[in-house]
């Protein structure tokens, strides 16, 4: 594994800054740093009580609880094939590996809002929603991706806490392809409502498991580092069965509800 330097807690914006100077990373392009630290362990990082869903039978393709790569993973993808609703959870490291979805002033927004009650108060939940509306946005401009397009009604977004944390909800519809083929066709074109509950937490990682041994042992000091939680509820826009005409989406309320028992454990 190749050294890295010893970064320590901070505690403030300069002792952030200069943390990421000592990491040879520009203040804003970097890693986002944060106070309170949370062990690094393989223990559980995140629940969802599915059992809370008793209308709903969901097959879940990929559950990891935990994860030390300082890279993005999907952490849960679960399906009701009755309802035809999805779920995925996706951990987000912010930094140089969040780049592409989120510019640094972004970063540094979202990391403030979740980790001090009064600059959630200055953002505002709307502004979370912006900025997660430009990261779908730019994902909808890739040739490649099977996202098409994205409607978001940042007003809507709700600001909740729950056991300490502060999470936001965002309600949206989206219109992309089941998948993009070879030839770049789209396969599968559908409109979806979607419930988005977005937080930050602040985790210990290390860059190699040999890194987190060391830690564990009290060899080298824990990095710390601003981790964005993704969790989506979706479901497909329904149809009219008179041609042409368009049903009503799936409430955005049942979309929420089935986000409303996931929790990022501290």
């Amino acid at each position: 594994a190749l050294s890295q330097p010893t970064v320590r807690p901070c505690t403030s914006t300069t002792d952030r800054r200069a943390a990421l100077h000592a990491l040879g990373i520009a203040p804003i392009a970097g890693t986002v740093l944060a106070a309170r630290p949370r062990p690094a362990a393989a223990r559980a990082e995140w629940t969802w009580a599915t059992a809370d869903d008793a209308a709903a039978t969901w097959t879940v393709t990929k559950r990891q609880q935990s994860s030390v790569r300082i890279r993005p993973e999907t952490m849960l993808v679960a399906a009701d094939e009755a309802t035809k609703r999805e779920v995925k959870l996706l951990k987000v490291p912010l930094g140089r590996g969040a780049a592409t979805s989120f510019a640094p002033d972004e970063q540094i927004e979202l990391s403030r809002f979740f980790s001090s009650k009064q600059d959630a108060e200055r953002i505002g939940a709307a502004r979370i929603a912006a900025i997660f509306q430009r990261s779908l946005e730019r994902q909808a401009s890739s040739p490649t991706s099977p996202l098409l397009g994205v409607t978001v009604d940042a007003a809507t977004a709700v600001a909740q806490t729950r056991r300490g944390r502060r999470y936001v909800v965002i309600d949206y519809e989206t219109d992309g392809c089941r998948r993009v083929d070879e030839d770049g066709a789209c396969v599968g074109r559908a409109k979806r409502a979607a419930s988005t509950v977005i937080t930050v937490s602040l985790e210990s990682q290390a860059r190699t498991l040999e890194e987190q041994r060391r830690m564990d042992r009290g060899e080298l000091e824990e990095r710390y580092i601003d981790t964005l939680w993704l969790f989506t509820a979706s479901a497909p826009v329904a149809t009219s069965s008179k041609k042409g005409a368009a049903a009503a989406a799936p409430p955005s309320s049942s979309l929420r509800d089935v986000g409303s028992t996931f929790e990022v454990l501290d």
